[in-house]
């Protein structure tokens, strides 16, 4: 139960985080060797620097630099994802670090932007753009550092509803020149992630891990910010709230429209793709539609479908293995790891092999006690005895018994739990079969019935060797 001074605190810092400006260091270096002109790196800053400050001021608290030479301006074009340490103790100040490089080309020009976001030290995608006229450049150059910027936000559960979350953005409640919140649409795509920190509100190494197989779509916008449909591929992603010292914060996923590459591996080894597997959509009316089959890597490509987030299920022999959300879009290549591995697979086999010969042995049977009872009906008794027969010498209950516990001794076990819980619920459900269809009682009766056709059975006529008494005497 939460005491009032715990609700208290946590009141004052959700006040604290919707009155927070976003602190956003940019910075732009431009390629003009192609098509020199003159003082366009200064210009260009400063025609953004005025937009951002006639239309986010005061979320974005906004500095941007130009630096003439050097590893700043080489990463303007280069995007690359610098480690923690590398980067400076004035760029760590910031909340936001933005790059943007531009290139002047014959035809036009080209930019490219990218994020860092240093509360939860997470690269964003790479933005591209091209623009063709000068005259447009400034407001292109802005429109993607925005396109590039993902908003914060935390994530509180709301009690009772497991498909719903709300969401509580930074900054939400500072002045917006426009009055209406400048980075958030319905239908947009969000990253849920858990922050933990020790006493002093410093992160700890390896404190900010994702939900997981969780993603986030806002919906609609309400008093408290915005609610969120929640798509996860585990039952409970999201507990009562923050507990401590971790937050649990969302954040935009930014990735640009397009088809979305998935790598299915197995959980215990990165390495093994898992590869000719099923993969399926969830379509809008609750059916499913086909998206193709993994390649040797574990590789398929999910073309859009107009949605940001899918929820997609893998399937293996007529088996749901797992069912996964998917962000759309972005050139990365989105890695899920399934509890599934060789221990499965050849406990599978194994399983299904035992099972074929149970079927066959079923089905054996079954034709060999009809053949017992036509003989019977046909009071051919010695032939359904010796059809009886060939239905003893069948392998019986106990012996198939074995050859299920043979097989399933062959398996190593799996170092993944359910993993393992899988297995052993193949070789029980093959057991299970054993016991159903591989009965001895229908046996044992028709063995009764011909047991009493046999007493009822009227005694062969006997063979004599007597001449008959009208024959002819033999002759000397």
């Amino acid at each position: 139960m939460l005491v009032a001074g715990s609700l208290d605190a946590r009141a004052a810092e959700r006040a604290v985080w919707e009155h927070s400006p976003y602190r956003v260091l940019a910075t732009l270096a431009v390629d003009d060797h192609s098509r020199p002109q003159l003082d366009l790196p200064t210009s260009l800053s400063g025609q953004i620097a005025a937009r951002v400050e006639g239309s986010l001021r005061p979320l974005w608290d906004f500095k941007i630099d130009s630096p003439d030479a050097g590893a700043a301006r080489r990463q303007c074009f280069e995007l690359r994802e610098i480690p923690w340490d590398e980067l400076s103790a004035d760029q760590k100040a910031n909340d936001k670090l933005l790059w943007l490089g531009v290139r002047v080309l014959p035809h036009g020009y080209e930019l490219a932007a990218r994020e860092f976001d240093v509360h939860m030290r997470r690269w964003g995608p790479v933005q591209r753009r091209v623009v063709q006229q000068s005259s447009f450049l400034a407001e292109a150059s802005f429109e993607l550092l925005q396109a590039t910027f993902s908003p914060l936000a935390m994530v509180e559960p709301i009690e009772g509803n497991d498909e719903q979350v709300q969401l509580v953005f930074r900054g939400s409640q500072l002045p917006r020149p426009s009055g209406e919140e400048s980075f958030v649409t319905p239908g947009e795509a969000y990253l849920p992630l858990l922050r933990r920190t020790d006493r002093s509100g410093k992160v700890i190494e390896g404190g900010i891990l994702p939900v997981p197989w969780t993603y986030l779509t806002a919906t609609e916008a309400n008093d408290a910010g915005w609610l969120a449909s929640v798509h996860s591929g585990v039952r409970r992603p999201f507990g009562t709230g923050k507990k401590g010292l971790v937050e649990q914060i969302a954040v935009g996923l930014r990735l640009p429209p397009g088809a979305t590459p998935v790598r299915f591996h197995a959980r215990t080894d990165k390495s093994q793709g898992l590869a000719g597997y099923e993969v399926f959509r969830e379509t809008p009316d609750g059916g499913s539609e086909r998206v193709g089959v993994t390649d040797r890597n574990g590789m398929i490509v999910v073309p859009p479908n107009g949605a940001a987030v899918s929820m997609l299920m893998l399937r293996s022999d007529g088996q749901v293995l797992a069912k996964v959300p998917v962000a759309s879009g972005g050139s990365d290549v989105q890695q899920t790891p399934i509890a599934d591995n060789v221990t499965r697979l050849q406990a599978q086999a194994e399983a299904q092999v035992v099972r074929e010969e149970l079927i066959d042995l079923v089905a054996r049977r079954a034709i060999v006690m009809g053949r017992v009872k036509a003989m019977l009906k046909k009071n051919r008794i010695d032939d359904a005895k010796e059809l009886m027969s060939e239905l003893d010498a069948m392998p019986s209950p106990s012996v198939f018994g074995r050859t299920i516990e043979n097989a399933a001794r062959r398996i190593p076990k799996s170092d993944d739990a359910s993993v393992q819980k899988r297995i052993d619920s193949l070789f029980s459900s093959t057991r299970d079969m054993l016991t159903k269809f591989l009965n001895t009682r229908p046996v044992t009766e028709l063995q009764d019935q011909v047991n009493e056709a046999a007493k009822t059975q009227p005694p062969a006529a006997a063979e004599t060797t007597e001449a008959p008494a009208d024959a002819a005497a033999p002759t000397s």
